[in-house]
């Protein structure tokens, strides 16, 4: 007796369910096409199976209609299940679709306000550059006159002193000076 495993009865066909391994036996009932059955033995000379359907019921059947791929029927419920599930994912999808817009439209929205923010803040900004500038033109300016205000006291006073000092130079010679006696100093 060959070890019990799960078959399918192929999907095309209604077959007979019989009493021995070949159809000269009588028949006990029918399988539909696509019901797993367990195939408990095989018959190498009629090529008949035994197998056990899913009432209970043990039975021979012929070899070439049971299939060790699982049938369409048997996957039928899956498949409509599956189906079922991807199409309430499609109903949702469109209210998820205008969730993403609704969402990305918020965040573009937010983006606008902060970017005018970012705008006024820049203009703002430019603005005090601009006046700073200005101010630092000014303050060069200022300071370019305070030096040249500073080399022209500079010379000024050079000037001053170096006509003190020529005044001093032509007069001073002028000046007669006393002179001592000599009084018996044999040097002088």
């Amino acid at each position: 007796m060959a070890e019990a495993a799960d078959r399918y009865i192929a999907d095309d066909v209604h077959t007979f369910l019989h009493a021995g391994s070949s159809n000269k036996f009588r028949i006990i009932g029918s399988i539909n096409a696509g019901e797993p059955v367990v195939m408990l033995d095989r018959d190498a000379q009629s090529e008949y199976v035994k197998i056990r359907d899913a009432e209970g019921r043990t039975g021979w059947v012929d070899g070439q209609f049971v299939q060790s791929n699982e049938s369409f029927r048997s996957k039928l419920p899956a498949l409509e299940a599956q189906l079922e599930e991807t199409k309430q994912l499609l109903n949702t999808a469109d209210d998820r679709h205008q969730q993403d817009i609704l969402d990305k439209s918020s965040r573009l929205a937010q983006q606008d306000q902060e970017l005018a923010e970012l705008s006024t803040e820049l203009t703002d900004v430019r603005q005090q550059h601009a006046a700073l500038k200005k101010e630092n033109q000014r303050l060069t300016s200022l300071m370019d006159d305070k030096e040249h205000q500073m080399r022209l006291d500079w010379l000024l006073n050079g000037g001053i002193v170096a006509g003190v000092g020529l005044l001093v130079g032509i007069f001073l010679p002028m000046i007669p000076l006393r002179r001592k006696r000599k009084n018996g100093r044999w040097m002088n």
